[in-house]
């Protein structure tokens, strides 16, 4: 996002009006990069939120309550000493940069206005809380007391520098207009982000698009855009609002920028789209954070699962070795007479298919205990075999599991379907169990729900409530599954009604887009009546057996217009 010095100076205005003369009664720091001031305005209590995350530094106004360590982090204890009690006298932009000054007063019996300054520079890699008096550095949220290899020394009781800007210049700084002379855009662009202090990529490229939708000519007059620029940055009007791609919030702005195409929602201030674009923007961080934690535990556990169902089967490839071990034994006792002890090996006739058998022989025991050893070996190779058969079902009926699970993970599209998920493996033992209290709310918030002309149609989002929907079915009712992918399972309940197939395949579409196969394109679907559906005994989480099925070949459809979010009685 352009959250460059022009940005930050329409916030700053508005943050300004917020909380200026506002008293502060509480300091907090939620995580290592961030700060919260609750702000008494007089009227309301506001929350200052001030973020120096090297991904995403900000400042704003928190809407929501953040928990905080039980013990304050230092830089917290140093800040609530100093600013407690203290009131906002002003927020504002420092120079044309991203540095933003908030200044506090403080008065009482000991102290006679005193103003303290907070500098928030918000530089990505170099973000950074630092608190001043008079000038000098009292403390700050990283690298104070370190020499920065001599650019800026940032130290406790030294003065307050600001960081180097190089030779870029503010947009006011006439010396711009020769670097503006007879440019063409890409040229103005680049010129605008290396020479001009506070300006994003994104800025500079819609300034130029501004200016030359205006002028109609191949180069720039130094001059014209020299004003055109400064008109721009400090006379904009603003209109904040945020832009969506492909259902994704991308960016957010001061205004709507031409250079930026998609859905535009418009905010009454710049600090709601912001705070509505961060909030956004951290759910889909955790969503992917936990996503890619999940994929990760299970994948391990299915990697578990292989490797067992690789050592059952080589077990298996030994042990069916055992009919070969009863022959040679059987060859041995009925040819005693012809073996003499001593021997390593011998070469008998093997009576089963008339050809010679080589049998080796251990030398220092009789042919006749030779024999009993290839009958022992033959017959625990045959007990290895039955105890192996359900070791191998289940490890196969694991591995299937896991890899079900992983559909499962892909097809999560929020927080919540991920966080079921998560219960459905701690239930099965891959994540610790964490002790949690369902509430009502929760109870009702399982399954899909759809409604197909007139037919509740409810869907699965994971093996747990796979396993519940077919509970919850009625012999009569529909269910419906991917043929040859996981999918979710789908049941359109009948209430004794009888169930057309424009409604069946309508619902085959549905399942199809909440299954592996959507990525393919169209999709074979299976649909049976409930009665011919059985979960065999002990087995895993959503795996089921079924017959008397027919099939319908469709394309996957959502149908978010026949998504309802009433919950419906059963």
């Amino acid at each position: 996002m352009p959250q460059d010095a022009f940005t930050l100076r329409y916030l700053c205005k508005e943050l300004n009006q917020i909380f200026s003369n506002g008293k502060v009664n509480r300091i907090v720091q939620p995580s290592t990069d961030e700060l919260v001031f609750t702000i008494y305005t007089g009227k309301r209590t506001k929350k200052l939120l001030l973020n120096v995350n090297p991904s995403s530094p900000r400042i704003g106004v928190a809407d929501s309550e953040k928990d905080s360590p039980l013990t304050a982090p230092n830089f917290c204890m140093l800040m609530r000493k100093h600013l407690l009690a203290s009131v906002i006298k002003s927020i504002e932009l420092v120079g044309f940069d991203r540095i933003v000054k908030i200044t506090f007063t403080l008065s009482g019996e000991f102290f006679d206005g005193v103003e303290k300054v907070v500098y928030v520079e918000l530089m990505g890699r170099y973000s950074n809380i630092i608190l001043t008096e008079q000038g000098k550095i009292l403390g700050g949220n990283r690298g104070i007391n370190m020499f920065d290899d001599g650019v800026r020394p940032l130290i406790v009781g030294k003065p307050y520098i600001y960081p180097p800007v190089g030779q870029k210049k503010l947009p006011s700084d006439k010396r711009l207009i020769c670097f503006f002379d007879k440019k063409e855009a890409e040229e103005l662009v680049k010129v605008i982000v290396e020479q001009v202090q506070g300006i994003a990529q994104s800025t500079a490229n819609e300034i130029v698009v501004k200016y030359f939708s205006k002028n109609a000519c191949n180069y720039s007059c130094g001059q014209s855009f020299f004003d055109h620029l400064n008109g721009f940055v400090f006379n904009s009007m603003p209109n904040p609002c945020i832009v969506k791609k492909n259902g994704t919030i991308a960016d957010v702005f001061v205004c709507p920028y031409q250079t930026f195409s998609g859905e535009i929602i418009y905010f009454d201030s710049l600090y709601l789209a912001e705070e509505f674009f961060f909030q956004n923007k951290q759910k889909v961080k955790a969503f992917f954070n936990k996503k890619e934690r999940l994929i990760s535990l299970t994948n391990t556990a299915l990697k578990k699962a292989k490797k067992r169902l690789t050592a059952i089967c080589a077990k298996e490839e030994d042990a069916l070795s055992a009919q070969e071990n009863k022959i040679k034994g059987e060859m041995i006792l009925s040819s005693l007479h012809l073996i003499k002890q001593g021997q390593k090996e011998c070469v008998l006739d093997n009576y089963y298919d008339q050809t010679k058998i080589k049998i080796e022989l251990d030398e220092f025991i009789s042919p006749s205990k030779n024999a009993e050893k290839y009958f022992k070996k033959y017959n625990k190779q045959k007990r290895t075999l039955v105890a192996l058969t359900p070791q191998k079902e289940m490890a196969i009926s694991e591995q299937r599991y896991y890899e079900s699970v992983l559909d499962e993970l892909n097809l999560c599209e929020d927080i919540v379907e991920l966080s079921m998920v998560e219960k459905e493996l701690e239930s099965v033992g891959v994540i610790r169990e964490q002790k949690s209290i369902k509430t009502k709310k929760e109870e009702q918030n399982l399954f899909r729900k759809y409604c197909v002309d007139g037919f509740r149609v409810f869907i699965g989002r994971n093996n747990v409530e796979n396993d519940k929907l077919l509970s919850l079915a009625r012999s009569n009712d529909v269910w419906l599954h991917a043929k040859e992918y996981h999918s979710s399972h789908i049941i359109i309940f009948a209430d004794g009604k009888e169930i057309g197939q424009s409604v069946i395949n309508t619902c085959a579409q549905i399942c199809a887009y909440y299954s592996k196969g959507r990525e393919g394109g169209k999709t074979d679907i299976v649909y049976t009546k409930r009665k011919n559906v059985k979960k065999p005994p002990h087995a895993k989480l959503g795996f089921v057996i079924y017959e008397n099925f027919k099939s319908v070949f469709v394309s996957p459809d959502k149908h978010l217009e026949l998504c309802i979010s009433s919950e419906i009685k059963l």
